[in-house]
């Protein structure tokens, strides 16, 4: 391994987490457009959407590899949709442009199970389903995986991708319609009353952060033979609606109350399915989860605590 890795968008929700990882056997680089200090490795400020100093930033660093995490994500997309679709693909632009003209090996890009909708077939979603996505987080995804899938079969760029379901971690809350889960967690944790956004029984697929990361880079290390499509794969753990996480956390000994009171985020889980089909994933790359959902809320308290 050891490589010369670039994570774009370093101080999001899974940046930290793919530094850690990724910094234990390889050579990285950690960029965001805010200032941090919570990183061992190198950080640089960096705006993805300035493709002459992302091509700096690589020929500087002799980057081989990108893990592109740049975006904004469901809800808060929702309120102002042109920004949202121009951060959303033309960082994705940008990093596929200036891969093709300096030669980067791999790129890693999250998409999401945002790109599904009413007419996927929600009950359970295979990995290739029509897809009309509902918001405009999913519809910039969407069109970036088109484009992924063009780069893959020129063979000018070799991307690889994961859908990623409600992913739960520690932390903070950085826009997503699942963030309710983290803010559940800590509501249980104080014994303080929740007002959920989303209808008590609005079942979603989801996956712990480690496990998410652990199979990012799964995918990113295996032969690009293995593959057997060239577009994101989907990928999910265990399927749960807020009052199953509420059950959950009081199980644990963390007695709180729940009042639901659904907004529009509810409308945009809605459109998401509610159980998805990974199974190509697993065949592939033999990846399978070790977090179920009381796993991963004794881990994610436990974080919190720490």
């Amino acid at each position: 391994m050891n490589n010369n890795i670039l994570i774009i968008g370093a101080s999001g929700q899974l940046g930290k987490y793919f530094v850690d990882k990724l910094s234990l056997n390889n050579n990285v680089i950690a960029s965001d457009i805010s200032s941090s200090n919570e990183f061992k490795c190198k950080f640089i400020f960096l705006d993805v959407l300035d493709i002459d100093n992302l091509k700096s930033v690589i020929l500087k660093y002799k980057i081989e590899i990108i893990y592109n995490l740049a975006a904004i994500l469901s809800a808060k997309g929702e309120k102002d949709p042109n920004k949202t679709w121009n951060l959303n693909t033309e960082s994705f632009l940008n990093v596929a442009n200036a891969s093709i003209e300096l030669g980067i090996k791999k790129i890693f890009w999250p998409s999401s199970i945002a790109v599904f909708g009413l007419n996927s077939g929600l009950e359970f979603v295979k990995n290739d389903v029509p897809m009309l996505p509902s918001t405009m987080y999913g519809i910039s995804k969407l069109s970036c995986e088109k484009l992924m899938y063009y780069y893959n079969i020129k063979n000018v760029l070799d991307i690889r991708s994961l859908r990623f379901p409600g992913i739960v971690s520690a932390s903070k809350p950085g826009g997503g319609t699942t963030d309710y889960i983290v803010e559940m967690l800590y509501s249980g944790l104080n014994k303080e009353k929740y007002i959920c956004s989303l209808k008590k029984n609005r079942t979603l697929p989801m996956i712990h952060i480690n496990d998410s990361v652990d199979a990012a880079i799964q995918l990113m290390n295996v032969e690009k033979k293995c593959l057997s499509i060239k577009y994101p794969y989907n990928i999910t753990s265990f399927n749960m609606s807020p009052d199953q996480w509420k059950q959950v956390i009081n199980d644990l000994g963390y007695k709180f109350d729940v009042d639901y009171m659904p907004d529009f985020r509810d409308n945009i889980a809605k459109s998401w399915p509610k159980t998805i089909d990974d199974n190509q994933l697993r065949n592939d790359i033999s990846w399978k989860p070790k977090y179920n959902s009381l796993v991963t809320a004794e881990s994610i308290l436990k974080s919190i605590q720490s």
